[in-house]
């Protein structure tokens, strides 16, 4: 029996199996073939430390040192910078986040010289600033997944969860015609929490899938 049974080997699943190996023998099932399929290996993967809502902030400011020196003592973090841009009708919106990220004003023909693209009969508002890093997302969640291997845990792919059953000393799930055993139990199913939760007796809360 492990301590931690894991369902989902995105970031979620394998930062917080690589935490809980300190603490307990870990196995991690992924449904697909690969680790971080969805949309751990296809989101932006911007750490920009003043960018959301103010819990986001708190926690992007929190894991800043992490990013840039605690991760095996390296850098996961390549300078990038974000560009603001605002179309007539959206200048409230714009002096929103133009504050709150501190961005640096700039001119439309500034924004275009960095992307090209950018149309002037439409963009009238532009704000830059520099303190944004592009994050190498294939490094962290490997550094996560050794972690997680180097304190005897275990990582399976291709393991898609059909059961799960309440026990007297913890969960028993069943995926690919195997059965595994916990003490403890973590949904990190991203998208498809809700149908791994309903497996558990769960009531779900309303996550729907979407294709990226």
């Amino acid at each position: 029996m492990d301590d931690f049974l894991i369902i989902g080997g995105g970031i979620a699943g394998l930062s917080a199996g690589a935490r809980l190996s300190e603490l307990g023998r870990v196995t991690v099932l992924e449904a697909e073939d690969a680790l971080g399929y969805h949309a751990s290996g296809r989101s932006a993967a911007m750490y920009e430390p003043t960018y959301g809502a103010p819990p986001v902030v708190a926690l992007n400011e929190a894991s800043g040192d992490w990013f840039f020196g605690g991760h095996d003592g390296d850098s996961l973090l390549t300078p990038r910078g974000l560009l603001l841009v605002g179309m007539p009708g959206e200048e409230e919106a714009f002096a929103h986040d133009f504050r709150a990220m501190a961005m640096q004003d700039i001119s439309v023909d500034e924004a275009r010289a960095m992307v090209p693209v950018l149309d002037p009969a439409r963009v009238t508002m532009a704000g830059y600033h520099k303190e944004a890093w592009d994050i190498d997302t294939d490094r962290m969640l490997q550094g996560f997944a050794r972690a997680i291997r180097a304190g005897g845990g275990r990582i399976l792919t291709g393991a898609q969860v059909s059961a799960i059953v309440r026990t007297s000393e913890g969960w028993q799930v069943s995926a690919q015609g195997r059965d595994f055993t916990a003490r403890h139990l973590v949904n990190a199913a991203g998208a498809w929490a809700d149908q791994i939760a309903e497996m558990a007796g769960i009531s779900p809360v309303g996550i729907t899938p979407y294709r990226r």
